[in-house]
This record gives C-alpha cells, sequence and structure tokens, in this order.
C-alpha cells in the first residue's frame, strides 16, 4: 500500500486500530505497507469457508458480515463488522482452513494483508505490546463465546433483543426520535443471526413495535426503549 493510499486511511479508523488492537501507528503503517487494496461490491464472497488462512484483513470503508454454512445448506450469521475491524487472523503453525465465511454486507474497501508479511511484521514488536494485542483476541472471542451462551439460555425474544442491541451499539446513531441502526437489515437477516425462521422473528419484531420498544420500516430499525430490550435480553438467573 503505497504511502498517498494510508493517508487516505480515515483517522477514526486508524484510532480504531491503534485503540481496540493496542498496535502502536508504526507497526500499522509497516503492515499496511505490504498491503493491497481491494473494493468489494454488497452481497460479494470475501473470503469462502474452508479456504486457507493465508491473508489478514483490514476493513477500511463499509460492513462485512461472518457467517457459517451448515451442512444442511443454512447459514448462521454470526457477526457484522464495521471500519477499524482487523479479521481473519493465522492461526501460528499449521495451516488450518477457515471456519466460517466473510462476505461485503455493504459496498466495503479493504486492505489485504498477506500472512507471511503480518507475522513478520507482528514478531519484530516488543513482547508487551505483543503480549496486550493477543489479549485484545482473546478478550473478542471470550465475549463471543460469552454471546453464545446467552443465546443457548435465551429464548427467541431475548435473542432478538440481544441482537438488537448489540447492533446498536455497534453501528447505532442517535436521532431525537431514538438510535437508529444503520444497516440495511432485513429480518431474514435476523432469523440468520438468532437462529430462528423468518416468520418467527417476524412476529417478535412486530411484537416489539407494538410494545413501543422498537420502531422498524422496510430495512430501518429504530430502538426506542433500550432499557426494555436490555430486560428481555437478560439470561435467567444462575447464568
Amino acid at each position: 500500500m503505497s504511502q498517498t493510499l494510508l493517508d487516505a486511511v480515515s483517522p477514526a479508523v486508524r484510532e480504531s486500530w491503534t485503540n481496540t488492537w493496542a498496535l502502536p501507528p508504526s507497526a500499522i503503517e509497516r503492515l499496511l505497507a505490504g498491503a493491497v487494496l481491494r473494493a468489494y461490491p454488497p452481497c460479494s464472497s470475501i473470503l469462502p469457508q474452508g479456504s486457507s488462512r493465508n491473508t489478514v484483513f483490514f476493513l477500511l470503508e463499509g460492513e462485512v458480515s461472518v457467517s457459517v454454512y451448515l451442512p444442511d445448506g443454512r447459514r448462521v450469521l454470526c457477526a457484522l463488522y464495521q471500519p477499524g475491524t482487523i479479521f481473519g487472523f493465522p492461526l501460528f503453525g499449521p495451516n488450518r482452513p477457515r471456519w466460517s465465511s466473510a462476505d461485503a454486507f455493504t459496498k466495503a474497501t479493504l486492505a489485504l494483508v498477506p500472512r507471511a508479511h503480518f507475522e513478520r511484521v507482528i514478531q519484530t514488536l516488543p513482547s508487551a505490546v505483543v503480549a496486550e494485542f493477543f489479549n485484545r483476541l482473546l478478550i473478542r472471542q471470550a465475549r463471543f463465546a460469552m454471546r453464545l451462551l446467552h443465546c443457548m439460555v435465551l429464548d427467541l425474544p431475548g435473542r432478538l433483543a440481544l441482537v438488537l442491541l448489540e447492533l446498536g451499539d455497534a453501528f447505532g446513531r442517535y436521532t431525537p426520535h431514538g438510535q437508529w441502526i444503520a444497516l440495511p437489515l432485513t429480518h431474514e437477516h435476523l432469523a440468520e443471526m438468532v437462529g430462528a425462521s423468518r416468520e418467527r422473528v417476524s412476529k417478535a419484531m412486530a411484537e416489539f413495535a407494538h410494545l413501543g420498544w422498537i420502531r422498524y420500516r422496510r430495512r430501518s430499525i429504530t430502538i426506542l426503549k433500550p432499557e426494555a430490550l436490555q430486560r428481555a435480553a437478560k439470561p435467567p438467573s444462575g447464568y
């Protein structure tokens, strides 16, 4: 990646790479020096499930979905990434295939860092920086594991409330009318995130709207009463 392209990265994205991943700006600059910039149209594949772990992805613009495809063809939508996210980390040691796929949810621009270059840069960093970087990665994995645990013990309204709160935290924009989730989400997307049919999710969304917790239109969701969603998403006592 040329210096001109590096300068084009927004300050907010640079700040996220530094604050979220504890990587100093000099390390980011070195990592991106060996990157290839690539744009993806909406709904296009970035990396398929089962592909090799030979690239690390730095998300500059747009949103990316991470999914797992089950043997019966169903898709589980595991996460949505926003600009500033780094994903696709290699597993040090034997090259194991990826367990998930990543697709451009919206039009997205990413910097693709070859695995060999990523490992060379990381290995030259001070041990304290490397330790903190992997600590941040473990924290992200722990949050994901906790979310899976909550989904196991919550009913459908609880799982849906949890997903809406997480989407609001990550992508919400505050307006005079509530927290607007700035993503082109459909009920099918939400169904893939909570492990239910689209019909059941549509019924639950209608109930949330009837209670005044949310307002939704075609591909537009606004959270009106987050405290109500928080109560619905609270696991049963004992968890």
